[in-house]
């Protein structure tokens, strides 16, 4: 019989399709094994326990929003450019073998249960809401309930869109242009 090692990613790819699919709770060895047509003991060969492939999850998360942030916009040397970059990262989801568009929905309501996913969301919410205060700040819009303002539309767009009933991009792209016009 030939066995098949899985990689690390795999297995992060299996855990995020989980968890958009079947929430936190599924997010356990034995159920992604059995979803990759793998052994427990190909997981134990990437992690060492259950806890140290979730932070692996968690981390995985928060590090491709942080290259996504600085790499896709930050990157961007004109300052109303970095509102179309922001609009354009909005409205591209995670891939879909990572659960697509359903990821930020899926991590929100895995932070609801776990204190550790929700220092991550914590923390990339901190991320997120500095980058829009900066690229307000620096079209000269100062106003802090403005960045919680545009920050708000993002979660509540992507998990609308996530089941199917909105735009991210559209709706975000309209709301910048009325920030634009006042």
């Amino acid at each position: 019989m030939n066995k098949i090692k899985f990689s690390e990613e795999a297995w992060l790819a299996a855990g995020f399709r989980a968890l958009t699919t079947d929430g936190p709770t599924a997010i356990r060895a034995e159920a992604l094994a059995r979803n990759l047509g793998a052994t427990k003991g190909s997981f134990y060969w990437n992690f060492a326990d259950l806890s140290s492939f979730k932070n692996a999850m968690l981390g995985l998360w928060r590090d491709r929003v942080v290259d996504d942030i600085e790499h896709c916009i930050l990157a961007e040397p004109d300052k109303f450019k970095r509102l179309e970059e922001l609009v354009a990262y909005a409205a591209h989801p995670a891939p879909d073998e990572f659960g697509g568009r359903r990821v930020e929905p899926a991590m929100r309501s895995w932070a609801l249960t776990d204190p550790a996913a929700l220092a991550v969301v914590n923390e990339v919410d901190k991320i997120r809401l500095s980058l829009v205060a900066k690229l307000l700040s620096d079209i000269g819009k100062n106003d802090p309930v403005l960045v919680q303002l545009i920050y708000g539309a993002f979660i509540g767009l992507d998990d609308l869109t996530s089941k199917g009933s909105a735009d991210v991009a559209s709706a975000l792209d309209v709301l910048l242009k009325m920030v634009l016009e006042s």
